[in-house]
């Protein structure tokens, strides 16, 4: 009877330590953008970017110019040195015009590769694991686009780095791209031309039509939420413009200048939302984005709460 008892005791030992070991908490991913043409030492930034395990760095767009030639934009130039210790993960916008007349997707994707590379190289960014590639696409433009992923991800796999993109909600609805994961971006989801749309950088009532697709997604995903502000000008009620600053555009006599702010309340309401459907959204947590225009209108508290709630 001892013998047994003893053993009943064990296994219960070794039992509970397997579900305590099950049942150790997931570290969860901080991330964030940076969408400028300037990495600056700007303390606000940061000091916020210190805080986070990975930065998703926009180096530059990809657009078509007036001679219908495929060349680089809006390069991001380098006025500071990164942080250490923090994963950076090369953005590239790519124009979807540039899609709609590509017949050589091999060479792009071979040049955009070999810039990213270039531009890491010079800014002593090392050890990139992820490239990621941010494109509009549509059911015109998905036959190249999806080309141009199938080739640089084979490229890239040559490097040992992933290959991911970014998902528009309306996208969850189309086959899944040839990458390895996929950036759901829970932003712009109305229509910020629309004076009388009052929500358009994220609104629960936008995003409830696609989340019959989410469940069923069939890539890999981590959720990018919102956390910026739109001043749009507007004239005789109909859109001219977003004002990064007050010179961009004409203001003229009548105008109305009116301010979109994402609330912390309404993106944690979202937040909750997809997770419910979907848990595993949990895993990163990704904030749009850390530019200085946008970081000096929330607190970092603000950033704090999003990160923090599951």
């Amino acid at each position: 009877m001892k013998l047994k008892s003893k053993l009943f005791c064990l296994s219960f030992l070794l039992l509970s330590v397997s579900c305590q070991q099950q049942k150790k908490p997931q570290h969860m991913l901080k991330s964030a953008y940076y969408w400028s043409t300037e990495w600056r030492n700007e303390p606000r930034v940061m000091q916020q970017v210190k805080t986070l395990d990975k930065l998703y760095l926009r180096y530059f767009d990809v657009i078509m110019n007036g001679e219908h030639t495929v060349v680089p934009n809006a390069t991001l130039q380098f006025a500071a040195e990164m942080p250490d210790k923090i994963e950076v993960v090369p953005v590239v916008f790519i124009v979807n015009d540039v899609m709609k007349t590509m017949d050589n997707t091999a060479d792009l994707a071979q040049k955009v590769l070999r810039r990213v590379f270039q531009i890491s190289e010079t800014n002593n960014i090392r050890n990139i694991k992820e490239l990621q590639i941010d494109c509009d696409w549509t059911l015109s433009t998905r036959r190249n686009y999806y080309a141009f992923l199938t080739q640089l991800h084979h490229l890239a796999a040559e490097k040992h780095i992933a290959l991911s993109t970014t998902i528009r909600l309306h996208q969850l609805s189309q086959h899944v791209p040839p990458v390895d994961k996929g950036v759901l971006m829970m932003y712009n989801t109305g229509d910020f031309t629309d004076i009388h749309c009052t929500h358009p950088i994220l609104d629960i009532k936008d995003v409830m039509p696609y989340l019959k697709y989410l469940k069923n997604y069939s890539l890999p995903l981590s959720p990018a939420y919102p956390l910026f502000s739109y001043r749009l000008l507007f004239r005789h009620g109909r859109y001219k413009g977003v004002l990064h600053a007050d010179n961009d555009l004409p203001v003229l006599p009548g105008d109305s200048i009116i301010v979109r702010k994402v609330s912390v309340e309404e993106v944690l309401h979202v937040k909750q939302t997809i997770e419910n459907i979907r848990p595993e959204l949990k895993a990163e947590t990704i904030i749009f984005d850390l530019s200085p225009s946008h970081i000096a209108n929330y607190k970092s508290q603000d950033y704090e709460e999003i990160y923090r709630a599951h």
